[in-house]
């Protein structure tokens, strides 16, 4: 086989791995920043498979195709637990341009940063043999360092962990870890804390979590199609994956509250639509829940939030209680959540599934 014949080889190895890698990210698909990869992805298919289709592939063509990287953040992130973001962007007061983080983890808790390059590479660069304008692995450990001190994620300093696809020197091990950023690699993962541990033993509860923790949907009764199309899709999705095993899992061992707010509409939405089963669940549930009155004062992190069809004045109270207790809110409202981070708040949440009360609904609908 000729150099030229194995260039066309590696080069459709290369799109084979392209479109393995672009089925992988399917199952992230919801995450912020996997659409931007994906799109990367499919920009260097297209330009490799114009190139083998009018044989002009060159050896610079191989050598530098992204993928290598792009598997390696794909395989470290099917690692992660309680992934929130790809790529997300933190402000910098050290430069201009703002420091991207691959993958934020742990419901933002770890900053993961993945590293591709060979060891002599990672070697070289660390001891300052790199291109004028080339960042070490170093330079980056300190913007990082920078960057979490800038953006505290419930109320902590986000952890640090460099993932490495070759082993890296002992020294250079040794200079991260002292500098507070943690080593790592796919056969030797980080020991991660549990995704729902949180600072406080509190939790606060929306509207939205109490409805979802009672419904006949999670409770045994999702084996219905209903007269709205929506609830129909909120049963199909509990069958896949059953939320009230996750929603214990994130209450487990906490103290639960929430505010006079949520309280009176959650007992309001009961008396409206709830059903027999759905309101005793709720009288067992609401005696695990501890009342306090709504806060005076909308907390100085949500103080520049607009009113939007997304954020409104009872959403903005409820995640208000919980930021001034400075606990985690438990909730299904990802609109709110999105709408506060588009504004530049980030809210310190759990996100779970939305489900309605549905027991008063099933007269009307089908049982399968």
């Amino acid at each position: 086989m000729d150099e030229q014949e194995k260039l066309y080889e590696e080069a459709q190895k290369k799109v084979v791995l392209g479109e393995e890698l672009k089925q992988a990210l399917v199952e992230f698909e919801d995450l912020p920043g996997v659409s931007k990869v994906q799109r990367k992805i499919q920009q260097e298919l297209k330009f490799l498979n114009k190139v083998i289709g009018t044989k002009s592939v060159r050896d610079h063509h191989i050598t530098s195709s992204n993928f290598v990287y792009y598997e390696f953040l794909i395989k470290t992130l099917q690692t992660q637990q309680g992934v929130v973001d790809i790529n997300a962007v933190f402000r910098l007061e050290s430069r201009d341009s703002p420091l991207r983080v691959d993958i934020v983890a742990n419901n933002g808790l770890k900053w993961v940063k993945v590293i591709a390059r060979n060891s002599k590479s990672v070697e070289d660069a660390a001891k300052g043999c790199v291109s004028i304008g080339a960042r070490s692995v170093i330079d980056q450990a300190e913007d990082y360092l920078e960057a979490s001190s800038l953006h505290f994620c419930m109320f902590q300093r986000p952890k640090i962990v460099f993932y490495f696809s070759n082993k890296i020197e002992d020294s250079l091990h040794e200079e991260l870890l002292e500098m507070g950023v943690q080593t790592a690699s796919l056969e030797a993962p980080d020991s991660d804390e549990d995704q729902y541990a949180t600072a406080s033993n509190e939790l606060n509860l929306d509207v939205t979590t109490m409805l979802a923790y009672v419904s006949a949907l999670t409770n045994g009764h999702s084996h219905w199609v209903f007269k709205e199309p929506l609830l129909t899709e909120q049963a199909e999705r509990e069958r896949a994956s059953p939320l009230k095993p996750q929603l214990e899992k994130i209450l487990q061992g906490k103290r639960l509250v929430c505010c006079q707010l949520a309280y009176d509409a959650f007992q309001n939405i009961l008396t409206i639509v709830g059903g027999p089963g759905e309101r005793e669940r709720a009288d067992e549930f609401l005696k695990r829940i501890t009342v306090y009155p709504d806060v005076d004062k909308i907390p100085e992190e949500f103080s520049t939030i607009r009113f939007t069809a997304n954020v409104n004045e009872r959403s903005l109270k409820i995640f208000s209680f919980g930021m001034a207790r400075e606990i985690f809110t438990v909730t299904s409202n990802k609109a709110f959540v999105r709408s506060a981070k588009m504004q530049g708040t980030n809210v310190p949440v759990f996100v779970h599934a939305s489900v309605a009360l549905t027991e008063g609904k099933q007269a009307a609908g089908k049982p399968l």
